[in-house]
């Protein structure tokens, strides 16, 4: 099963090198693996403690975010070295100021990946979720450095219970330890003898009650906001229009308020979004004489203000079930604001989806009717909306303390 596991890393990037002159993704993702960054980090100071964190991209390196920062806050000398496997996520933040090193993991292949960790000579590795690249691994295990894995979920039909389970069972035996966000995680390790497993929670609640406790007035998003219902619907694709403009074309003539937040800001994505919404004005064109009495559709069409933007909504809807995937939807019920999404067998792998429904503060559909259905009911009754809100509050607030528990585990050790 290892000469499997070999030889389909072989492969990947045999095909990588195949499509990277048609693909910008693929040409990235080699060429950034071809600047073996780690050969300039310089030898570790005794009196430094050094950390490997890896993830996968932006959304792992979210969850990750909070533990860092932590453990800058501590009363000792620490290094950070950051690794990204994707592009997406390294791009975005190659210049993150809290690591001191960030680059791409290499190829995992023993004799590389034993070169790259000698070089970085970590104290600790600490890969989040479902990072588990063997060779990596293995030469973590050799070195006798301690690997941590965090915010890891596990279900019943992952590949490490099934067809690969003893290649995996072998490597997870030896991971220091595994911090997962929920019970049957850790029954599911249980079961294959690993013991070394703490149920902590998931490290993004924290990093969203952090942004909005933190968040800054957005003075052009506030003098739109100005009635008494206003939606923010977040990274939307046109696959949430086909289902929901409508709704929206119907409200907006009335006194409700939409805030768009395209999940794509390139120039053809908000020309559909006009073109679909042809009385909308883009955040861009605002300016301080901008009369904003007589519109009720406003398109974001800058990066980094979504999560600010939910504090001035009372219903959200957060896109992408539709189609790609779901966004971040505790971004949102952080604020106390009651939640809609897309229904998809893909909202499964994300626990606060049904925890979120079976609360009364999410609601989840599959077309319009049934969607209105939901909204109605809130809709006709005061109560009934406090209800939901007060529940998403909670709910998200309720969870914070997975980076505490975490960090602390991270700093006994020295």
């Amino acid at each position: 099963m290892k000469i499997l596991y070999d030889l389909s890393i072989h492969l990947y990037f045999a095909l990588l090198r195949w499509v990277s002159p048609f693909n910008e993704k693929a040409a990235a993702f080699l060429l950034g693996r071809k600047h073996l960054f780690w050969l300039e980090i310089p030898e570790k100071d005794p009196q430094t403690i050094r950390y490997w964190f890896h993830v996968a991209s932006l959304g792992e390196f979210e969850q990750c975010r909070p533990v860092i920062e932590a453990l800058k806050k501590e009363q000792f000398p620490i290094e950070i070295v950051l690794t990204f496997f994707s592009p997406s996520g390294y791009e975005v933040q190659k210049n993150y100021g809290e690591a001191d090193w960030v680059g791409y993991i290499p190829k995992d292949q023993y004799t590389l990946a034993s070169q790259f960790v000698q070089q970085i000579n970590p104290d600790q590795a600490i890969f989040v979720k479902y990072e588990f690249w063997l060779n990596h691994l293995q030469a973590c295990f050799d070195l006798q450095i301690p690997v941590v894995f965090f915010s890891v979920i596990f279900r019943t039909n992952h590949i490490y219970f099934g067809i690969a389970r003893k290649l995996y069972e072998k490597y997870f035996r030896s991971v220091t330890q595994f911090f997962v966000q929920d019970q049957k995680s850790a029954d599911l390790l249980l079961q294959l003898g690993i013991s070394q497993v703490t149920v902590a929670g998931d490290t993004r609640f924290d990093r969203v009650i952090t942004i909005a406790d933190q968040a800054k007035s957005l003075p052009l998003i506030e003098r739109f906001a100005q009635q008494d219902q206003v939606w923010v619907l977040g990274s939307v694709w046109p696959a949430d229009m086909d289902v929901l403009s409508p709704f929206i074309l119907k409200e907006a003539a009335k006194d409700t308020q939409f805030i768009l937040a395209p999940h794509s800001i390139s120039t053809d994505s908000i020309d559909y979004f006009q073109k679909r919404f042809p009385k909308a004005i883009r955040y861009s064109q605002i300016s301080d004489r901008t009369d904003l009495k007589e519109v009720s559709i406003l398109i974001l069409d800058t990066i980094g203000l979504l999560s600010a933007t939910y504090k001035y909504a009372n219903y959200a809807y957060v896109g992408g079930a539709f189609g790609a995937g779901l966004h971040n939807t505790i971004e949102a019920t952080v604020y106390g604001i009651p939640v809609f999404f897309g229904r998809s067998p893909k909202n499964l792998k994300f626990n606060e989806c049904q925890e979120l429904i079976f609360e009364g503060a999410a609601f989840d559909f599959d077309d319009l009717p049934e969607f209105m259905s939901h909204f109605e009911l809130l809709n006709s009754e005061p109560s009934n909306h406090q209800k939901a809100a007060d529940a998403a509050f909670t709910y998200t607030r309720s969870r914070q303390g997975a980076t505490a528990r975490i960090v602390n585990y991270l700093t006994k050790r020295f």
